[in-house]
């Protein structure tokens, strides 16, 4: 079940924090369609989460910051254990952000500063003065942070959406074309050629692409490469490590170690 300790956005306030948490659970955690008033960041500190904004898609990784502007229609999906740390962002402070939805790699002075604005006891009130001066700090750290685009896009069609919710959920799933189209009712040819024309990608590169995705949450809660490769779904982890590579250039410790 999903808790979120949340506080209603007041007008006269810069930034109102809660928080979210929750367990896992099946075809993960959904964050239906809506849109507020206010900007919002979140801190994603445990779980994968897929946000959909509009046509644009994306992902934010665990120890990232995430973006999105006031009076953007957007819905999410959170696979894995699911605890971020948020901010909503009076709207007349949201023009010191980008217009579009972003994500950042976190560094340790973000993440201490998220920490500062939602750890605050409801009888310990950050003054306005001070609450401004750090959200000071916290955006020039932002202007500092490349963007990090992590794209996984999404069918439209119901039972393509649900065929990746279950791929994300269960990384390791062993099932082929063949079953899959028989599950969805629907022949091999015709899966593979709908869900290209949807994703602009074939099924088996979408699904090693969230395969990645799902082993780099891993990494990032602290688990081993070896771990993170076998729990979805590669037989070794030099198969693993060659993937990774191929696909952001990098090993999956060097990738870790420059996000720090």
């Amino acid at each position: 079940m999903l808790h979120v300790a949340v506080a209603p956005p007041l007008p006269d306030v810069l930034l109102t924090p809660f928080s979210v948490h929750g367990r896992r659970e099946s075809k993960g955690i959904d964050v239906p369609s809506h849109v507020h008033d206010e900007g919002m960041l979140v801190l994603v500190h445990e779980g994968l989460v897929v946000v959909q904004a509009g046509a644009q898609v994306w992902t934010v990784m665990p120890g990232s910051l995430g973006w999105i502007p006031p009076g953007v229609q957007h819905g999410a999906r959170w696979f894995g254990e699911a605890r971020g740390s948020f901010l909503y962002v009076r709207r007349d402070a949201c023009g010191r952000l980008p217009d579009r939805c972003r994500s950042w790699p976190a560094s340790r002075l973000i993440e201490a500063l998220m920490d500062r604005f939602t750890s605050v006891q409801s009888d310990t009130v950050l003054s306005p003065a001070y609450q401004e001066q750090l959200f000071d700090v916290l955006l020039e750290e932002l202007r500092q942070r490349e963007h990090e685009p992590v794209l996984l896009p999404m069918p439209a069609d119901a039972r393509l959406q649900d065929l990746a919710n279950t791929l994300l959920d269960r990384p390791d799933d062993t099932a082929g074309i063949d079953e899959w189209a028989q599950r969805l009712n629907m022949s091999s040819r015709t899966l593979m050629r709908r869900f290209r024309q949807e994703t602009g990608i074939t099924l088996g590169q979408w699904r090693q692409q969230a395969r990645l995705l799902r082993a780099l949450e891993l990494l990032c809660r602290g688990g081993s490469v070896t771990e993170a490769g076998l729990s979805v779904g590669y037989e070794s982890t030099s198969a693993f490590i060659g993937s990774f590579r191929a696909a952001f250039g990098v090993t999956p410790t060097r990738y870790l170690a420059e996000r720090e």
